[in-house]
């Protein structure tokens, strides 16, 4: 018996603080919303833009539907959010915009919704290897005083940079994008005026350290204490009932050891 009511006191703990986490923080929602942008980018690489358009809208009523404590935002990631949908669904219109344009703004929208929506593994980390091949070649073209390769290549590692910037936004200390930005806006502006070798491997360099840093961070956030408090109150609760139903259960057993034992001894003597 015991046995039973511990393997469910473990099943209610396990499955506790997810089901009350959903229901509270709006996962279920988020876990739509990122489905509907997935979807809305693959209906945008089959070229499908007005289906494509149709789920975006969708998406749109499904995120109005959350309360603002649901929405998970703080305000100028909102305006990130708010950003990056109003370009993906502007962008799906607009028919002088390329194909590649039209992906990449899905792009950019589906690794922001998937930024708030992962706790641990966010789909931009795995962006990591093509940003830093692209940081590598630069690096080559500045050594080998390559100027149109290093334009090329710069050119490239911005390009998919600027995809995964919106989720950044949500992920990364703010110093820590702050610092990578400048750095890159930095070799950008000013891409026609360094001509140093060493000046550009040492902007590189910074940012290459920089991006790092951002890769290798974790976004675990802690548990909400109203929910600890519970789990640990329910929990206490059901410990607390089978310690009893344990002492009841060895009282008894003691008593009719005691009774039995009794009888013995008298039953000696007689």
């Amino acid at each position: 018996m015991r046995g039973v009511l511990f393997a469910l006191l473990l099943m209610l703990l396990i499955q506790l603080p997810a089901s009350i986490s959903a229901a509270e923080d709006g996962s279920d929602h988020w876990n739509k919303l990122s489905d509907l942008s997935y979807k809305a980018l693959q209906l945008t690489k089959a070229e499908k833009y007005a289906d494509a358009k149709e789920v975006l809208r969708y998406f749109e009523d499904e995120y109005l539907s959350l309360t603002d404590e649901q929405k998970k935002l703080s305000m100028h990631n909102l305006r990130v959010f708010t950003t990056s949908y109003e370009e993906s669904l502007k962008v799906l219109t607009n028919t002088s915009a390329t194909h590649e344009e039209r992906v990449d703004a899905l792009v950019e929208l589906h690794l922001l919704v998937d930024a708030v929506n992962s706790n641990h593994q966010p789909l931009w980390k795995s962006t990591k290897n093509e940003l830093m091949r692209s940081l590598e070649q630069m690096k080559d073209a500045a050594a080998n005083q390559e100027l149109q390769s290093f334009y090329a290549h710069f050119n490239q590692f911005l390009s998919e940079y600027d995809k995964i910037h919106a989720a950044l936004s949500v992920d990364l200390p703010p110093e820590l994008l702050t610092r990578i930005d400048s750095y890159i806006t930095y070799l950008d502006e000013n891409r026609s005026l360094i001509v140093t070798t060493d000046h550009q491997l040492q902007q590189i360099n910074v940012i290459e350290a920089g991006l790092i840093d951002a890769f290798e961070t974790t976004n675990e956030d802690g548990a909400d204490p109203s929910i600890l408090w519970l789990i640990f109150t329910v929990g206490g609760g059901i410990i607390s009932t089978l310690f009893y139903v344990g002492w009841r259960k060895y009282s008894g057993e003691k008593k009719e050891y005691q009774t039995f034992s009794k009888e013995k001894e008298y039953n000696r003597f007689r």
